[in-house]
């Protein structure tokens, strides 16, 4: 089972009636895989942490459970430690594939859209 997480706010994508913008995705007993959005200059744990700190920003995830930024930072760094890999591959034929990275900290993010 895996559990997407959207942000919600005055930005694009953000839109209350819309998705919201895709921070990342936790999948069962895998790494949490943040989403980069290189537009809006989304592609380190720093960054989005520092962006979800906006007033009037919203985290929920997909089934609704609304969270503050703390937690989401607890539950992003929790999953670090987990056994798997995420949860789309970042290899193929022994190469890193186009729009994944690692951040400084390490943190995965993937710059494509994923669900």
């Amino acid at each position: 089972m895996s559990v997407n997480y959207y942000a919600f706010g005055p930005f694009p994508g953000g839109e209350p009636d819309g998705e919201g913008l895709h921070i990342g995705q936790y999948a069962g007993q895998h790494r949490f895989l943040m989403r980069a959005h290189p537009d809006q200059n989304l592609t380190t744990l720093s960054d989005w942490l520092a962006f979800l700190r906006q007033p009037q920003t919203v985290i929920r995830a997909e089934h609704g459970v609304q969270l503050s930024v703390e937690e989401l930072e607890a539950t992003i760094r929790e999953r670090e430690t987990a056994g798997g890999w995420p949860r789309r591959a970042r290899w193929v034929h022994g190469r890193e594939r186009d729009g994944y990275h690692l951040d400084s900290e390490g943190i995965e993010f993937c710059a494509l859209e994923f669900f």
